[in-house]
């Protein structure tokens, strides 16, 4: 009996944890994904996708806490006063050092043999620094600076992604086109195959071979729908929206344009590209990190002042101060120059990576050029092609009926019909894509 009860609770257990995976969790992880249910264009694609994009949102993050960073380098040069209160009970006088406080100087005191409560007001304000603080607002600013532009880095990936997404629903629409009019050309052959053979026109070989293209070209065509909903999917994850979507595209793919001179797009990116900009700031921010690590060769000028409350069971006593604190190393055993060192280093890295970033720059606009144009040229051929293998499987049919060709030619003829038309939707997408890289390539989304 015990055993059975033990079965029992254990088997309610397992329910209730079932339950609560197959409902609840579902249904949370729904909530946070947007839903998106109307047709779009390829604009508004791109800007779903800046919008929803969970790297992108990391990346803002990022330039947030840069942005916070600043903030907290410009705190340096103002006041800062702190207040700290002792309780303390000695047997001999001693110095106790107080807690260490966000941005203020740490207090000290010293207490008697003997309980007492102190309460003390501290206030530092710099004087002079050896350019120290300036160089650290520098840093963050140019930090900052390197981070927005990392995002924007980001954004041009987000926004490429979501467009070679689009285009290839695109390009499987299309193929369900394709193999949409193949289906129906052979539908319409097997009908008149199957009229002829009652009439005693063919062979039944002749029926049976129409009926084999038909099948193979329904199987093309549900292959290529599902293409399209794979290619949906990949759509909505690379917008940052949920799967229950229901999204419809409003554009197409374009056909080839003109090309602006591939030197003034070379110059064009060099100006647009966030990762110039980005390597720009970082060399301002190892600049300013040399003028922080010099500084250390500089005085230290601090103006303070200080007031303190004690109070004891023998007396109660106040005070104040005011002075000037001035600091600066007179031995390190070579510290401040190993850090010099190390922060001009830093510069010279930072202004070789940029040299490497704006190699990767030119090199990326010659290439998607190159792209770009043999993707034109391919589509202008695919054309011709698709217009050429019209004609033949026209007059083959033609000769066909005539009874001066077998139908095997007629089948072959309309196979190659069908691939150069999908050469030619292949050679739409090949351009489309290209040409999202180069406007990649210089900058733009």
């Amino acid at each position: 009996m015990r055993k059975t009860r033990i079965i029992s609770k254990r088997f309610l257990f397992d329910a209730v944890a079932a339950l609560l995976l197959s409902t609840a969790l579902p249904i949370s992880s729904q909530q946070t994904q947007p839903i998106v249910s109307r047709a779009i264009t390829m604009s508004e694609a791109v800007n779903i996708a800046l919008k929803n994009n969970p790297t992108l949102q990391a990346r803002q993050a990022m330039v947030t806490a840069a942005a916070a960073r600043v903030r907290m380098a410009k705190a340096m040069i103002r006041p800062q006063i702190t207040a700290t209160s002792y309780a303390t009970g000695s047997s001999m006088p001693m110095i106790v050092p107080g807690p260490e406080v966000v941005g203020g100087p740490q207090a000290w005191t010293l207490t008697p043999d003997t309980e007492r409560l102190n309460g003390i007001l501290m206030g530092m304000y710099p004087l002079y620094t050896g350019g120290k603080l300036r160089a650290q607002i520098e840093s963050a600013h140019s930090s900052n600076e390197a981070a927005a532009a990392d995002l924007a880095v980001s954004e041009l990936d987000v926004s490429l992604a979501a467009k070679i997404t689009y285009y290839q629903v695109l390009l499987a629409r299309e193929m369900v086109n394709v193999y949409e009019d193949r289906v129906a050309e052979a539908q319409e052959r097997l009908r008149i195959a199957e009229k002829a053979f009652e009439e005693g026109r063919i062979a039944r070989y002749d029926l049976l071979r129409n009926r084999t293209d038909l099948a193979e070209s329904q199987q093309q065509l549900n292959n290529a729908r599902r293409d399209v909903e794979v290619a949906l999917a990949d759509l909505k994850s690379a917008l940052g929206i949920s799967q229950e979507s229901n999204i419809t595209l409003k554009d197409a793919l374009a056909t080839p344009q003109p090309l602006e001179d591939v030197t003034i797009l070379r110059q064009l990116a060099v100006r647009q590209r966030p990762e110039v900009t980005a390597a720009h700031a970082r060399i301002k921010a190892a600049r300013s990190g040399v003028g922080v690590a010099k500084s250390a060769y500089k005085p230290q000028i601090y103006a303070m002042g200080m007031a303190e409350l004690a109070a004891s069971s023998e007396s109660t006593d106040t005070g104040a101060l005011v002075g000037i604190t001035v600091s600066i190393p007179i031995l390190d055993g070579g510290l401040r120059k190993s850090a010099v060192d190390e922060a001009q280093t830093m510069v010279q890295q930072a202004e070789a990576e940029k040299r490497e970033v704006l190699l990767a720059v030119e090199r990326d606009v010659s290439t998607a050029y190159a792209r770009v144009g043999a993707a034109a040229e391919n589509v202008t051929l695919a054309k011709a092609a698709v217009e050429q293998a019209e004609e033949d499987y026209r007059i083959i049919k033609l000769r066909y009926e005539a009874g001066k060709s077998i139908n095997v030619e007629v089948l072959d003829a309309l196979a190659s019909l069908t691939r150069a038309r999908t050469d030619y939707v292949a050679a739409l997408y090949n351009y489309n894509v290209a040409r999202a890289d180069l406007l990649r390539a210089i900058g733009q989304r």
